[in-house]
């Protein structure tokens, strides 16, 4: 008896993934990539009336732009190498979770420390969508 290799009928072949780069993909990774630069642009106009509201001097008002910067610069090596481990999913849901609830803090900070908090835990959960954002890229194009 001999033995034949049996090759597939295409018209049964069942794989589901598409062909190609899947597109509902990009307006998640452009949104997370960008909401980083936007974030220190917006508070770079409200800071004036952030520092009037909590009677704080503009040499403390700053540290909402620098708060944010620290952690995104320490934060963005380590979310990569943690996008890495654990897949760019699991990390960009916990960056957006982590944004959201910074923004609900800093809504309703009743001073300006917790305000700073709220940017550098907005800092650490925007710096997700950037490497998650290439993660994902890199696999798509495989």
């Amino acid at each position: 008896m001999t033995t034949r290799a049996v090759t597939p009928d295409p018209a049964k072949v069942t794989d589901r993934r598409p062909t190609g780069f899947d597109r509902r993909l990009i307006a998640p990774m452009i949104l997370g990539a960008v909401l980083n630069p936007i974030n220190s642009s917006m508070i770079a106009v409200a800071l004036i009336p952030i520092g009037a509201a909590f009677g704080a001097p503009p040499s403390r008002t700053a540290w909402l732009v620098s708060a944010l910067y620290l952690a995104t610069a320490v934060g963005q090596p380590v979310v990569g190498r943690l996008v890495d481990r654990y897949g760019p999913r699991r990390l960009y849901l916990i960056g957006t979770a982590l944004t959201g609830i910074a923004g609900v803090l800093g809504t309703v900070a009743p001073s300006l420390g917790v305000l700073v908090a709220s940017r550098v835990l907005l800092g650490i959960g925007t710096c997700a969508g950037y490497p998650a954002a290439m993660s994902l890229l890199r696999y798509e194009s495989r």
